[in-house]
């Protein structure tokens, strides 16, 4: 997954920009009023992320005229909104996505925010900016409205976790003629075994063994062709030393599917030794 920087804009400031945009529904008092309550509230939740805590994350409760309706429409009126007057907020958080990949599953494009606690039941963060996390459409219609009051029910939070240097899941194969494969999280003694439940339940709900798994035998079907010739010769060192250079190519990336792929293409010497031949 791709870590991103913790957004650095205020987002108090987003909040008032919100309010003031309504001058007919809020006045100066009822921002007063409010500013006390979002600033604990913003505060709760860096902590909360800060700590691994997400799931002590209190559920929003309306206040005055702050209502969940309210707080909702801030977002999409005025950060989703293209005359909205926090839009330029909104368009800076879908760049931070390092070449428009989707922190979440690095593997498509980032098109739109997600809410990492959702705003239907968390709207008081609806229009955080550390709450707003670049998403794909996939990754973003799999985690819909989903809950993080369980362990096996969160996720992997772009700008607070940062598993990019960790070798968490892996690919096996579960058929070697036809060759079949999956991908999978993998037991890391070294994670707490609460962290290594967010990890299976970001891995399981974004279905991400499909996407992996679908990149993955492409490239072994590609392998089919291009080492095709190796066969006759049987020169099983020049496959080795070829999957050895695409390995090479991602190593520094131990969280993608890609080095999942190759690490375990190098320890199979069946697949090297012919065994590439059986996809269908």
């Amino acid at each position: 997954m791709i870590h991103l920087p913790l957004p650095t804009m205020d987002e108090i400031e987003i909040f008032e920009r919100c309010v003031r945009a309504y001058p007919d529904d809020f006045s100066q008092e009822d921002l007063d009023e409010a500013l006390p309550i979002i600033k604990k509230l913003y505060a709760d939740y860096h902590d909360c992320l800060t700590n691994q805590k997400i799931i002590d994350l209190k559920r929003s409760v309306e206040f005055g005229k702050f209502t969940g309706d309210k707080m909702k429409s801030f977002y999409h009126q005025q950060l989703v909104g293209q005359a909205g007057m926090c839009r330029d907020e909104y368009s800076k958080l879908l760049a931070s996505a390092p070449r428009k990949k989707c922190p979440m599953c690095s593997g498509s494009t980032a098109t739109c925010l997600d809410h990492h606690a959702p705003k239907q039941t968390y709207y008081y963060f609806a229009i955080s900016p550390k709450n707003l996390v670049p998403i794909c459409t996939r990754c973003n219609e799999a985690k819909k409205n989903t809950m993080p009051n369980r362990l096996d029910k969160q996720f992997i939070h772009p700008y607070y976790d940062d598993f990019s240097k960790v070798s968490w899941f892996e690919m096996a194969f579960t058929c070697k003629d036809p060759i079949e494969i999956i991908y999978r999280c993998k037991s890391n003694d070294h994670l707490s075994p609460e962290v290594q439940a967010k990890l299976k339940s970001h891995f399981t709900r974004l279905k991400l063994d499909e996407l992996y798994g679908a990149s993955a035998i492409t490239i072994i079907e590609d392998m089919k062709e291009t080492f095709f010739p190796y066969l006759e010769t049987e020169d099983w060192d020049s496959v080795e030393e070829d999957i050895k250079t695409c390995f090479n190519l991602v190593k520094r990336r131990p969280d993608s599917w890609e080095y999942a792929l190759y690490s375990k293409l190098l320890s199979e010497r069946w697949f090297i030794e012919g065994g590439f031949n059986n996809v269908d």
